[in-house]
């Protein structure tokens, strides 16, 4: 990997541990807010940091090989051919699923990541390094809040 795309690639390490930071951090304050307490806040944060270090740890698992049983193989319906689909317009995503790419403003080709540009081996471990390092933050986080 050269020294660009090495770049894109922490880029795209980073971006995902945000965007999984920031959901954790809200799905926390929504549990903060139902039960009225700080403490909670706290509590789910700490939570979310071991949800989310187990899950980078299961996907790294599945990196190297290791399948639970019963996880992970789902076997899919055949796709429909695109001439036969009934509808064919292209289906509006909600705003929390878009990415920068779906925004045209002003976008330069070092500031855009994109997965199609890395292998499935760094994509896979791009996503378990980033949410290892998404409950990494969380656990710091919750350490540095005072209840």
């Amino acid at each position: 990997m050269d020294k660009a795309q090495r770049k894109k690639y922490i880029r795209l390490i980073y971006t995902k541990s945000l965007r999984y930071f920031a959901t954790a951090l809200v799905l926390c304050a929504v549990v903060a807010a139902f039960y009225g307490d700080r403490l909670r806040f706290v509590f789910a944060l700490c939570a979310a940091g071991g949800v989310f270090l187990a899950w980078g740890w299961f996907t790294y698992l599945h990196l190297t090989g290791f399948h639970l049983p019963g996880f992970g193989r789902v076997s899919r319906r055949p796709k429909v051919p695109y001439i036969l689909r009934k509808d064919k317009q292209p289906v509006h995503k909600p705003s929390f699923a878009m990415t920068n790419d779906d925004f045209d403003d002003d976008l330069v080709d070092a500031t855009t990541v994109r997965e199609a540009e890395f292998s499935d081996g760094q994509i896979k471990l791009a996503r378990a390094l980033s949410r290892l390092a998404c409950g990494l933050l969380l656990f710091a986080v919750s350490f540095v809040i005072k209840p």
